[in-house]
């Protein structure tokens, strides 16, 4: 298999200058995405110090991609904005929090938990900061993440309905892989990261559905009930939160305000009442097929005790927590408290079920508050897109996109440490870098032929004439 690659890899190189050169980065993040989620290191890995899969392979051409364009003068890098320090920052802490202390008793390496899970998201949100966005750039990514939220919809119900003849690729139906098997947990072996990217991809059917026509409705409303059933077969109480919010917010922003009041009032009785009704059921479902109802229900009980271990975590390092990547290093002691007169000794052996909480742990005060802040400023960029009176459509549906895409990650958050489940974080981080950049430079039709900025020889500009210093440089800068 390797040798396969590495041949078709050397076949390719002829074709692949005349891309590298002037290919649209857009595209090929998409397709980087689209691999990742499909064909990641659960279809073809090479392990070693650092896991090797095709994803990580497309990822790193990507970057060798942006910096020869740039290099080349084809591209501008941005200049960096408030949310772009923030990243930074927040990428650098979790770097030195992975340095920090020693192995860890899992045999996993912080430093390559960091470089999957932080260094490659923020290298995919620098690469869509620095993009000259066109209309069709939105389109790849708005059809690439439809269509892959369909795959995903229709491998899910096949998954729940045990027709295991139609599902690809083939592992997803390896019963020794026993975690989540028998919900929708598709390529990437988890209902979670499934739920998610089945979300986004609602979110994009939603809006597609309210300005299209009438055959357009049918396609969209059609393609959401099947999505909307994908999500219900990941058997995940948080995904159908998020997916729910992600819809209703659409809506919310599709009609009066004092609409939006009434609304969001009977939504909260409604929930109330079924919560109360159906509380016992929806505790107690049955959802992976190695696990009975009463053992899925325990998954719910162990949340509080998690809280109670990073509670007191929190209190023994609050400013810069304990490392990332380091918490089965350190959590050990804390399970022996007994002041709270709780076993927390059940969950010795789990990791935090809560994004927030998993920060706070790893990385203190400092880390949740640029976590947060970051959030918090994804969403009020896509609120400004979406509601924007300058904003074109393909600049409204990246402020949809954003604003949807939190409310789904938050969601999940609340339940999930989604930061090391696959490809979440990729697909978060990429959504984000294209609505800032929407925000700052907006979207064109087209993108310019020629290079932003041209390196021209010292005294002499593009048209050949002789010009002084001073008007060639200023030319260069612009």
């Amino acid at each position: 298999m390797g040798l396969l690659v590495a041949l078709f890899a050397i076949a390719a190189l002829p074709f692949l200058v005349p891309l590298v050169h002037r290919g649209r980065l857009i595209p090929v993040s998409v397709v980087m995405l689209v691999t990742g989620t499909v064909f990641g290191p659960f279809f073809f890995a090479v392990d070693g110090p650092i896991q090797i899969s095709l994803d990580r392979l497309l990822w790193a051409g990507l970057v060798c991609m942006t910096l020869i364009q740039w290099r080349l003068g084809n591209l501008q890098l941005p200049k960096l904005n408030r949310i772009d320090w923030l990243m930074l920052g927040f990428g650098l802490l979790c770097l030195i929090g992975a340095c920090r202390g020693g192995p860890v008793p899992t045999g996993s390496s912080p430093i390559a938990r960091w470089l999957f899970y932080i260094a490659m998201p923020l290298g995919t949100y620098a690469i869509a900061r620095s993009v000259r966005l066109t209309v069709n750039d939105v389109r790849w990514v708005t059809l690439g993440v439809f269509w892959l939220g369909m795959y995903l919809a229709i491998t899910g119900l096949f998954e729940i309905k045990s027709m295991y003849w139609a599902v690809f690729p083939k592992y997803i139906n390896n019963p020794e892989a026993w975690e989540f098997f028998g919900r929708a947990r598709g390529p990437l072996l988890n209902p979670i990261g499934n739920g998610v990217l089945m979300g986004l991809a609602l979110a994009i059917a939603a809006v597609e559905f309210c300005r299209s026509g009438r055959q357009g409705k049918v396609l969209y409303g059609f393609a959401s009930l099947i999505l909307l059933a994908g999500v219900y077969a990941t058997l995940t109480r948080s995904c159908w939160i998020g997916a729910i919010g992600a819809i209703g917010m659409m809506a919310m922003l599709q009609v009066p305000r004092w609409t939006r009041v009434l609304a969001i009032a009977s939504v909260v009785l409604l929930a109330g009442a079924m919560s109360m009704g159906l509380k016992d059921s929806l505790m107690e479902l049955k959802r992976d097929k190695a696990l009975s109802a009463a053992e899925a229900a325990k998954s719910v009980e162990l949340r509080p005790l998690l809280a109670v271990v990073a509670w007191e975590m929190f209190k023994d390092h609050p400013i810069i927590g304990h490392g990332f990547g380091h918490y089965f290093e350190h959590n050990g002691p804390y399970h022996q408290i007994r002041k709270y007169g709780l076993q927390l000794e059940r969950v010795r052996h789990y990791q935090q079920h809560n994004t927030f909480l998993a920060v706070v742990v790893d990385s203190g005060t400092l880390g949740i508050l640029i976590f947060m802040s970051g959030l918090l400023l994804f969403y009020t960029t896509g609120w400004q897109l979406a509601r924007g009176l300058d904003s074109n459509p393909e600049m409204r549906m990246l402020g949809l996109l954003m604003m949807s895409a939190i409310v789904i990650y938050a969601a999940n958050a609340m339940f999930h440490d989604l930061i090391i489940i696959p490809m979440v974080q990729m697909f978060m981080m990429f959504i984000a870098g294209l609505a800032i950049n929407a925000r700052e430079k907006g979207v064109v039709r087209k993108a310019s032929l020629q290079p932003v900025y041209a390196r021209q020889p010292l005294g002499r500009c593009a048209s050949g004439e002789f010009l002084r210093l001073r008007s060639c440089d200023s030319a260069l800068r612009h």
